[in-house]
């Protein structure tokens, strides 16, 4: 038989299953300390059938005929078999009878080739599960079975944690197990003992922007192919501790952004770096050289002019462009570069920007050739757009050699956002960030956040460059006119939950630093 060994109540951690020992038909499934088992090993009790997308649009006497027919149908497609819950791979969804709010959840799974399935939280999709053997199709670039099981799967595409960290299912024949945690709409997923999804919020997949429901019943999605079901037990959260889980996890929010920051500049009294791993110097390009950079009629330092504190004001279009060496800071590599800059911006583009393009911020190297990243603003469209561009090798992004202008937008690898949020009376907050550049065993991925949201991403491109690390500058103000602030680059790409924990910081990134 199987055993359990609890490690705690209110821990609640993982069970381990001891090898080559199976369930008797006989036993009732066993949960650990502080759990219950929402499934009794015998019989479909506390179970119904619903898939909840068959009802969506219905009302009335149509609904509720429907409802029955999926109850009725529940018993046809799904089992019980030696202690296993079972689906054939059709029918509607196994459903919890009652339904839950704050929970730590634990499931053993076993699926086939070709089967598709998930676990819904609060009747929301979804955990997803994976047949990984599946190739990555190009024509559906959101679906990544490839990847792995145990990713948010219906949240926005590209934001963390909707693909999983790691890809950890075991081969086929083999059970799986999740450990799920969810508070409020944060979410947490262990798989086969390796946190996959950490601290991400779980969308409202119903209403979007919304938030989710304060409970709901858990579904066992199936389709595609058998899939067997056992240990499943759930451990309620109660107020004192999901107030407690939530202020240890913003901790390890705030401690991982700390952590993690490589440059802090504030503006407040120079151009030098108030924080830095590397050089604190500022620079401006002289030719092949670089030269103690200051201040000039353009380029302004404004005190109590910034989003905390003091400012940097680009009064206008000109040639002196403030510049912060790598050196230890973006920490480019040629093997996996990941990084994040986060910047506070304050301008009305179509008022104070000058005709052409406009980078408020640019990344370099000793060759634009060999990569160019950057924000800019358009030149032409009105209102002009924001964009943020990921441009690898010239070959790569710019086959046919002509001018980035003349390139499709489709066809660039860019996100654009044709009504960013920038005014001059109100500040905005940019972040954005790379991941994997240079490796071509993960996904390779640029992201945009502005006020904490998500715009778009920068994905299915070869993110291939080929700097000189000693050579890659952080570089300030290309023909850019406004106010800029609060300039930071972190040593690995931000999560959500760390990008609206940086948007929320009272006093800016010196909140991080002691």
């Amino acid at each position: 038989m199987r055993g359990f060994v609890s490690v705690g109540a209110v821990v609640g951690l993982w069970l381990v299953a001891v090898p080559g020992l199976v369930w008797a038909q006989a036993e009732s499934p066993r949960p650990p300390a502080g759990f219950r088992a929402l499934f009794n090993g015998k019989d479909l009790t506390g179970w119904y059938g619903l898939n909840p997308h068959s009802v969506t649009g219905l009302t009335g006497e149509k609904k509720d005929a429907n409802l029955a027919q999926q109850r009725a149908e529940f018993a046809t497609h799904w089992r019980v078999e030696n202690g296993d819950l079972v689906n054939d791979g059709h029918g509607p969804y196994a459903t919890t009878e009652a339904e839950w709010g704050d929970v730590e959840f634990l499931i053993d799974y076993k699926t086939v080739a070709g089967a598709d399935s998930g676990i819904y939280l609060r009747g929301l999709p979804q955990v997803q599960i994976w047949d990984w053997n599946q190739p990555y199709d190009i024509k559906n670039p959101t679906r990544k079975p490839h990847l792995g099981s145990g990713g948010l799967f219906n949240n926005t595409p590209g934001t963390t944690g909707r693909d999983p960290a790691a890809r950890v299912d075991r081969p086929f024949g083999e059970w799986n197990q999740f450990r799920i945690r969810q508070i409020g709409d944060r979410t947490w997923v262990w798989l086969n003992d390796t946190l996959v999804v950490d601290d991400t919020p779980l969308e409202n997949y119903n209403a979007r922007g919304e938030t989710i429901p304060a409970k709901g019943p858990i579904h066992l999605q199936t389709h595609g192919g058998e899939i067997r079901w056992r240990n499943i037990f759930v451990r309620e959260i109660g107020p004192n501790e999901a107030r407690q889980r939530l202020a240890a996890a913003d901790h390890v929010r705030h401690n991982r952004l700390a952590e993690g920051l490589a440059l802090h500049v504030s503006f407040d009294q120079s151009l030098e770096a108030d924080f830095s791993r590397g050089d604190r110097q500022c620079y401006v390009q002289q030719g092949a050289d670089l030269a103690p950079a200051t201040t000039t009629p353009e380029v302004q330092l404004v005190a109590d002019g910034g989003k905390f504190g003091g400012g940097l004001h680009f009064v206008k279009k000109n040639n002196h462009r403030p510049a912060y060496r790598d050196a230890g800071v973006l920490g480019y590599n040629n093997r996996r570069w990941g990084a994040s800059v986060s910047v506070w911006l304050k301008l009305d583009p179509d008022r104070d920007l000058e005709p052409g393009y406009c980078d408020p911020v640019q990344i370099v190297g000793d060759d634009l050739k060999k990569g160019f990243i950057f924000l800019e603003w358009s030149k032409d469209e009105t209102p002009r757009f924001f964009r943020y561009a990921i441009r690898p090798l010239f070959p790569i992004w710019n086959p046919d050699n002509v001018q980035w202008g003349d390139i499709p937008f489709a066809k660039r690898p860019m996100v654009q956002v044709e009504k960013a949020p920038f005014s001059r009376e109100a500040w905005t907050h940019v972040v954005f960030s790379v991941d994997h550049v240079n490796d071509k065993t993960r996904p390779q991925i640029g992201r945009l956040h502005l006020n904490g949201k998500l715009q778009g991403t920068i994905e299915n491109w070869d993110l291939t460059f080929d700097w000189n690390p000693e050579k890659v500058l952080l570089v300030l103000g290309a023909a850019y006119v406004g106010h800029l602030d609060d300039l930071a680059v972190f040593d690995h790409p931000l999560t959500e939950g760390e990008i609206q924990t940086l948007y929320r910081l009272p006093h800016g990134v010196r909140d991080l630093r002691p």
